[in-house]
């Protein structure tokens, strides 16, 4: 990454990313949440994922992002 300015590195807020703990199925059953990742798809046809972090309810980015 050498070249890019630092203003073009992906930063995530530092503010919840996502609330709640239930997600409601196609039959409309509510699901316990265990896990929110946010998935970054790259021009070379990669995908990352970053593991979001539970936290006074909500879902937040990891503290080194």
């Amino acid at each position: 990454m050498g070249s890019e300015p630092p203003e073009d590195v992906l930063v995530l807020p530092p503010i919840p990313l996502a609330t709640g703990r239930l997600l409601r199925d196609d039959d409309d059953r509510p699901l316990a949440i265990t896990a929110v990742e946010l998935v970054v798809s790259t021009e070379d046809g990669g995908e990352h994922r970053i593991a979001l972090v539970p936290r006074h309810g909500a879902w937040w980015a990891p503290p080194d992002r």
